[in-house]
């Protein structure tokens, strides 16, 4: 019953992050040039997915979860859905080896002030007070919005930088590649352990479901608009296309 109570205190009510979709394709038809960078990191299958997502099971996976070596896990329905790379890469292309750079990152040459300088379209008019993507060169700009909308998802503040989201831009623009199922496991735990954080991933945690076999049978489901695709009114709302 405690445990009950302990679910509908802290984890029913939990926000769960708008997931988001876009089409490298139609970027790169646009001119755009950062298609590249995201294909060499193998990214191009989990940002192109598509498909309903489940609130209530997406909840009750974080409520449940417990730690294999890092790698969270959780029953759903009778179902053991890990988030590790077997996993992961079959569901969303996404890559995890030792060979990667996995979360945190550890760069000795890394200095955000900068990298987020060398981002601005106008280093000597930017107020570096705050890490703000409004003034970056185009490319950066849209790595920047692609990273707190998709990469690591946050509910608010897309457009002020992290240190966290600065260096990952870093390392994507060296291409160096990453340990995604190491930034995936580690956003989910920072969610998990923030009283009432919102949840990442949505669509990727509901794919997971779909592929282990979850029945879904009377699961209420939340299907993708226009407002979850980055495409060319998101833009022109960013002020990036007439």
């Amino acid at each position: 019953m405690r445990r009950l109570e302990y679910y509908f205190e802290w984890y029913a009510g939990r926000r769960i992050i708008p997931p988001k979709t876009l089409k490298l394709e139609w970027f790169k038809n646009e001119g755009f040039s950062f298609p590249t960078l995201l294909k060499h990191q193998e990214l191009r299958k989990f940002l192109e997915m598509e498909g309903p997502y489940y609130p209530e099971l997406i909840r009750l996976f974080l409520y449940f979860a417990t730690s294999n070596e890092g790698i969270m896990q959780s029953v759903v329905k009778g179902k053991m859905i890990k988030l590790d790379r077997p996993t992961l890469k079959a569901v969303a292309g996404l890559s995890g080896t030792r060979r990667e750079k996995s979360q945190p990152f550890n760069f000795g040459d890394f200095e955000e002030l900068t990298t987020f300088r060398d981002c601005q379209r106008n280093p000597v008019n930017t107020n570096y007070d705050k890490f703000l993507a409004g003034d970056m060169k185009k490319k950066s700009r849209l790595i920047s919005f692609i990273i707190a909308w998709m990469l690591k998802p946050r509910l608010h503040n897309h457009a002020q930088m992290s240190r966290d989201d600065i260096l990952l831009m870093h390392v994507i623009k060296k291409k160096v590649k990453i340990n995604w199922v190491s930034v995936v496991n580690d956003c989910m735990w920072k969610a998990r352990r923030k009283e009432n954080g919102p949840i990442p991933y949505a669509q990727l945690l509901s794919k997971n479901f779909e592929n282990a076999g979850v029945d879904l049978t009377g699961e209420r489901k939340i299907v993708l608009h226009a407002s979850n695709k980055i495409e060319k009114s998101s833009l022109h709302h960013m002020g990036m296309l007439k």
